[in-house]
């Protein structure tokens, strides 16, 4: 006697094709901060993409702030150590550089803030001020990191003052020190370094313009959400490197 066997049972290909068409298409990726840079219309076409998040970028500033610190604290170590070795005050030790790195970072990422409050207010939610002057901090590493290397490669004497009148500035530290950064901002890495903060940030904000200009409906909102941080921006990394610049 012959088993019966029943057929396999046959999937239905309509109930298939309908779980996998109900399946949720992979969400895009958003662009990088460089695309900004190279493509500002090729940010904000990927960038319209994807949901506004306000803390996308913010990790640029702080890298931007971070190398800035570190450019700035590699300038300004010979004048304190030169104030040091002709005063009776201690050589400054590694947690002087470390507040100079670790504030520079804040100053940076506080600049961010000040930036995207003022952005929103002039862009309106359109112009996605949180994302565009986050990416624009992209500019910076590259140029900081360029002054890193010229500083390091400057001889050590060239940030100091001619021997010759060092006995003319007495033993004031404070002197000494401001004496020493007058020559500092002298040299090429000094004057790069006040060059790369204050122009390099003017810049962002023609990048920043570029971006405004296509997210939002109309162009006084793009003008307005750039320029209206324009100036705060500027005074505070004018602070920033005021003891470089008007060192006497």
């Amino acid at each position: 006697m012959v088993g019966f066997m029943a057929p396999p049972r046959k999937s239905k290909p309509g109930k298939s094709n309908a779980s996998k068409a109900s399946a949720p298409a992979p969400l895009p990726d958003p662009p990088t901060p460089a695309t900004l840079l190279v493509s500002p219309r090729s940010f904000v076409l990927q960038l319209q993409e994807v949901d506004l998040v306000w803390w996308r970028y913010v990790w640029v500033p702080a890298v931007a702030g971070l190398l800035g610190g570190l450019a700035y604290t590699l300038l300004v170590r010979h004048a304190a150590a030169f104030a040091a070795a002709n005063s009776e005050t201690a050589a400054p030790g590694l947690a002087t550089s470390a507040v100079n790195v670790l504030g520079n970072t804040f100053l940076s990422v506080f600049i961010f803030v000040l930036m995207w409050g003022f952005g929103r207010v002039g862009a309106g939610f359109k112009g996605r001020a949180a994302e565009v002057y986050g990416a624009s901090f992209a500019l910076m590493p590259p140029l900081y990191l360029l002054v890193i290397v010229v500083t390091l490669l400057t001889p050590a004497a060239t940030f100091l003052p001619d021997a010759a009148g060092v006995g003319a500035l007495g033993s004031d530290p404070r002197v000494l020190e401001r004496a020493a950064l007058a020559q500092t901002f002298q040299t090429s890495a000094g004057f790069a370094l006040v060059v790369v903060t204050l122009l390099g940030t003017a810049a962002q904000f023609g990048f920043v313009y570029a971006a405004m200009r296509q997210l939002t409906d109309r162009p006084i909102q793009a003008v307005m959400g750039t320029l209206l941080p324009l100036l705060p921006a500027l005074i505070i990394q004018l602070i920033g490197v005021s003891p470089l610049l008007f060192a006497r």
